[in-house]
């Protein structure tokens, strides 16, 4: 008689802890409908310093590739980093006032969401002779929007990250909210070109 009373506790014990771990799964504070399961990830000291390569990273899988300038991208990727460039992969971004990460719960009303537009002096992969006035660019498509994240000013250069929350509309139609944290990192903590963020994906319902 134990023993059955011991194997109805477990099993009743089971089952409430699937009820429970359906009820939350796919659920968040910003909207989603449950169907999808939300990220929420920070990445963290991702090197984009190289003038010769792109960094590619899937939001869904929370994972990052760099790659020659002159290699094809990954077949699964979200968004790219080149040093202070980003890029999509045929998606669009708008930037909100929002400052506050959570705060942040629904697509700002009136956003007009700006896709990547052809660039040639934006993208600089090469400035070894800078001081004989000489710079060679990529020849890509970057996110004017999303290029704004961090901005350089005087000489030697100062880095500043804008502390708005970014939302990124991917070519499948869902979207991510992005908050950029730091443009330092390394060895030191103190070298540029080191990208942290936060996301959450796929938020807003994803509509």
């Amino acid at each position: 008689m134990k023993k059955i009373l011991y194997y109805l506790s477990a099993a009743l014990l089971c089952m409430a802890a699937l009820a429970s771990c359906d009820k939350n799964k796919g659920k968040d504070t910003d909207g989603n409908d449950g169907t999808d399961t939300v990220v929420s990830n920070q990445m963290k000291n991702l090197d984009v310093s190289a003038y010769d390569k792109w960094v590619y990273v899937s939001l869904e899988d929370g994972t990052s590739v760099a790659k020659g300038i002159e290699e094809a991208a990954p077949e699964k990727w979200d968004i790219a980093m080149h040093r202070e460039n980003v890029k999509t992969n045929e998606g669009s971004a708008i930037k909100t006032y929002e400052t506050s990460f959570d705060a942040l719960t629904a697509i700002p009303e009136g956003s007009v969401f700006m896709p990547d537009v052809l660039t040639y002096t934006e993208v600089v992969i090469d400035n070894s002779q800078m001081m004989q006035e000489i710079i060679i660019y990529d020849t890509t498509e970057i996110n004017m929007v999303l290029e704004d994240w961090v901005t350089r000013s005087g000489m030697p250069p100062v880095y500043s990250v804008q502390p708005n929350v970014y939302v990124v509309r991917t070519k499948e139609g869902k979207y991510a909210k992005i908050q950029f944290t730091s443009y330092k990192g390394g060895e030191t903590g103190d070298e540029t070109g080191f990208a942290t963020f936060t996301y959450a994906y796929p938020v807003f319902d994803g509509k």
